[in-house]
């Protein structure tokens, strides 16, 4: 009898937490568009598209000149059962491999994809959209110290 409760203690559980992440994931999916970040070395876009219901594809790209882009990086936040994973590959860094965050907290709107072996960062967070503005950050030690890095974007289409 114990073992039939246990069994469906854990079913619960794992259709409670399948059933969290695609709810997640619907509200990542309000990152879609593109948006916009002025910095000292021109413009820097970050654009979304919703593939399917468990995958969003997203690049990072610098504006030069009028003319000339320069790809940044490449991310995909992908849903895999009762996990949601950021996964980018960085222009110039880790081989262009791709490395893998792992979502482990969604309070206040604020996801945090978290890889505690990463070199820098070990954290990639992402402030829901709000009045068209996007708040991203990076964070992490390097080198031995702490580090942090804000990205503030408008939405531009």
């Amino acid at each position: 009898m114990k073992k039939i409760i246990f069994g469906l203690l854990v079913t619960v559980s794992l259709q409670s937490s399948a059933q969290d992440a695609t709810a997640d994931f619907k509200k990542l999916q309000r990152l879609e568009g593109t948006w916009s970040m002025q910095t000292k070395r021109g413009i820097t876009y970050e654009s979304w598209a919703k593939i399917n219901d468990s995958l969003l594809a997203g690049k990072s790209y610098r504006l030069i000149n009028t003319m000339d882009t320069l790809l940044l990086e490449e991310v995909q936040l992908v849903r895999k059962g009762s996990n949601i994973f950021y996964i980018p590959v960085v222009q110039g860094q880790n081989d262009l491999l791709p490395v893998t965050f792992k979502l482990i907290s969604t309070e206040k709107d604020v996801f945090v994809f978290d890889n505690p072996e990463h070199d820098f960062p070990q954290k990639i967070n992402y402030e829901l959209p709000k009045n068209d503005n996007l708040h991203a950050w990076i964070e992490g030690m390097d080198k031995g110290s702490y580090r942090k890095s804000d990205f503030y974007y408008k939405k531009v289409k």
